[in-house]
């Protein structure tokens, strides 16, 4: 890496996002990203990730020892056979592996080398070095006093009482100029240029500036089709679905929804006049990527640009 690939790098990683030459790949910097829409608080990175980077784990010895070893008799594992889907999965695995691997490697040439100088957990130097911003941790804005379950609160039958009350500035000053709106099943749109501050019970939201959005369910989505004019339709959409999934509703960790039901997403009248890049988060279960590539694709009017993997 020369000296000016490597000041862009390092410019690039003050923005959150580098793109890695030569390997279609890209590194996203989440707490970078997430700061670009903020101009009085930042988020810190102690306390967005769970554990710092750069750490150095010594790995147990691979050598073969016979102390303590396990004499009794094992058992013979039994030959799996894999079916027809499990087949097609791993002959896609395989078909990445080697994409994948390049990918990292080319990060680690030249990307992981600047990281040290932009992400710190001393606590003291880790905001965006601005003039216009004030440092400031998330635990400021009171969600340690009792997140709330938002999914929950939309199940109660008091859910249309529920509001959210906006002010403009600091979190921890009160302003004279405040408003409310209904929290669930209503577009809440903050056409301000500065950060905005939503308050629900004893929680203290900060909303990044110029920002729209909606809480509802998917009975809900049509509220976002733009009215009379497409221009204000959608150029990006990204779609995380809860996919039906043994595991996940094995241990009730989230409500999933049947396959069925994203057939009726209303994407053409959600997408832009000049179109739209729709983005579909799926696992790795073929059953799913062969719904999703013979009939929710053609269902939304939409077709295959790229399949990008996301290595975390």
């Amino acid at each position: 890496m020369d000296a000016a690939s490597g000041e862009v790098i390092e410019v690039e990683l003050q923005n959150g996002v580098v793109i890695i030459e030569g390997n279609n790949g890209v590194f996203m910097e989440p707490v970078r990203v997430l700061n670009s829409g903020y101009d009085m608080h930042d988020v810190k990175f102690e306390r967005y990730y769970s554990r710092a980077f750069f750490t150095s784990v010594s790995m147990p010895s691979s050598g073969v020892t016979n102390e303590g070893s396990d004499t009794r008799k094992r058992k013979r594992k039994r030959v799996y056979n894999l079916n027809e889907k499990e087949v097609l999965a791993e002959n896609r695995h395989q078909e990445v592996r080697s994409v994948i691997l390049k990918a990292h490697e080319a990060f680690q040439a030249t990307v992981a080398p600047s990281l040290r100088n932009y992400i710190t957990f001393d606590g003291r130097d880790d905001c965006v070095p601005s003039p216009s911003k004030s440092c400031s941790s998330m635990q400021n804005l009171g969600i340690e006093e009792g997140e709330v379950n938002f999914v929950e609160l939309a199940a109660l039958w008091q859910a249309p009482l529920y509001e959210f009350s906006f002010s403009k500035g600091q979190v921890d000053c009160e302003e004279e100029e405040s408003r409310t709106t209904p929290m669930f099943n209503t577009i809440i749109k903050s056409s301000s240029r500065t950060s905005e501050v939503a308050e629900c019970g004893a929680c203290k939201y900060l909303l990044p500036k110029s920002c729209t959005f909606l809480i509802s369910d998917i009975s809900e989505v049509h509220r976002l089709i733009p009215v009379g004019d497409s221009k204000d339709g959608f150029n990006l959409m990204v779609i995380d679905p809860p996919w039906e999934n043994k595991s996940v509703h094995r241990k009730s960790l989230y409500p999933t929804l049947p396959n069925k039901y994203l057939l009726s997403l209303p994407v053409k009248q959600l997408a832009h006049a000049d179109g739209a890049l729709v983005a579909l988060w799926i696992t790795n279960r073929e059953k799913l990527r062969h719904f999703a590539e013979t009939e929710l694709f053609p269902a939304w009017g939409v077709k295959m640009a790229a399949v990008w993997y996301w290595l975390k």
